[in-house]
């Protein structure tokens, strides 16, 4: 496997590991993270990108990710996974996601995320909670601007 799908692989696969020193070895100084569900938000920087990610895990229990197809041309590596969701609530949910990576001197310099926000939605509306929902997706979203995360929409 070539380094720039190694590093996109890593990546996606264990983002829910992520630590500081992670995403600095990772992505660049003006790195980019959109989340495309839904507009969902964009930020720069790997601690900027850190912290919107580690408010998203702050709603969930853990994470399980497998690779399905990867394929990389230059700098740009194209990566399709499933991400298998567990929510403390004890229930889970299997997101399909496609990832689209740009690499510059070997560092993620964007990342774009792409899934259907229906999925989690129907499932934290249906789910084990009785059709009560007790989080929402836009809740770690504003757990990050709390911890001072600069959140632009996708226009």
């Amino acid at each position: 496997m070539s380094a720039n799908k190694d590093l996109t692989t890593r990546c996606a696969l264990e983002w829910y590991i992520l630590t500081p020193d992670m995403a600095r070895e990772w992505f660049t100084e003006d790195a980019i993270y959109e989340n495309r569900c839904d507009k969902g938000p964009s930020v720069q920087g790997p601690d900027e990108i850190y912290a919107i990610l580690d408010a998203y895990r702050d709603m969930c229990d853990h994470f399980e990710g497998k690779l399905l197809n990867i394929v990389g041309e230059g700098d740009i590596v194209l990566l399709e996974r499933e991400e298998l969701t567990f929510l403390k609530d004890g229930s889970s949910v299997m997101v399909p996601v496609m990832d689209s990576f740009v690499i510059c001197d070997g560092k993620i310099a964007v990342w774009r995320e792409y899934w259907d926000l229906a999925i989690l939605t129907n499932h934290l509306l249906a789910g084990s909670t009785g059709g009560k929902v007790t989080q929402t997706y836009t809740s770690y979203q504003e757990k990050a601007v709390e911890r001072g995360v600069s959140i632009e929409p996708i226009t």
